[in-house]
């Protein structure tokens, strides 16, 4: 166990708050960091208004350690192939309708959806250049449910789990629904189609359409990741 891991067991049992909130408050506290820096460094805002005077901007908001090459890769960590970190609930950097095309890829299940989701809809909206295509990939969890009720073995191994040997930490199936829609408290929201579907459609986009993975209404859009292909919802929706 390293120093830091030693640090944040020593934390969570001393803390008077669950693990789980501290976890939180940490993310919190990260974005809250994030936003200061942006509105107090001028070096940090420099860095993001050259990616802003871009054409053809080709946007991926929450990318985490899946940045594109030849796109903007935003997140709030600062990790491989991101382009600069910012905090994506908040208002976007970007002009309105400067942007070609935007990916959310397992990000938006972690948005609170009565405060954030539509907040971050309309941003998306504001952004996007007429005819754009916003498209998002989140845990589908019609399938969950279908395998859960029926206990098809072939379904779960269709979604990655062998019932018969749950990996370290799944004691029962529903261990696999709790970590797929709580994620310890990081997932706010579980969405199947016509939930995700209401939503786009509340905030005005249009041809809203369920996809199939690396499959898009914008050929440019298709580079899912592949490690999230078997339990995912696509949905691509137009401005």
């Amino acid at each position: 166990m390293t120093l830091k891991q030693k640090i944040g067991r020593w934390i969570n049992k001393t803390t008077p708050v669950s693990p789980e909130i501290l976890s939180i408050l940490r993310s919190e506290f990260r974005a809250f960091r994030n936003r200061a820096n942006y509105r107090l460094n001028p070096f940090k805002r420099m860095t993001v208004a050259k990616f802003l005077s871009a054409e053809n901007i080709s946007l991926n908001i929450g990318c985490g350690p899946f940045g594109e090459d030849g796109w903007i890769n935003v997140d709030l960590m600062n990790l491989h192939n991101v382009s600069f970190t910012y905090d994506t609930r908040r208002r976007l950097p970007f002009k309105d309708q400067t942007v070609d095309r935007i990916r959310v890829e397992h990000f938006f299940e972690h948005l609170d959806k009565s405060f954030e989701v539509p907040f971050f809809l309309k941003e998306c909206k504001r952004v996007m250049k007429e005819g754009a295509v916003l498209r998002i990939v989140v845990p589908d969890i019609e399938k969950f449910i279908v395998a859960y009720y029926t206990n098809d073995k072939s379904l779960w191994k269709d979604l990655g789990y062998d019932i018969d040997a749950l990996r370290k930490g799944f004691d029962t199936r529903v261990a696999i629904l709790n970590h797929i829609f709580r994620q310890d408290g990081e997932h706010k929201y579980a969405y199947d189609y016509d939930a995700l579907h209401y939503v786009l459609s509340d905030c005005g986009f249009k041809n809203i359409t369920r996809q199939e993975f690396r499959q898009s209404l914008d050929p440019q859009l298709i580079a899912d990741q592949e490690n999230h292909s078997k339990h995912s919802l696509y949905v691509d929706c137009v401005k």
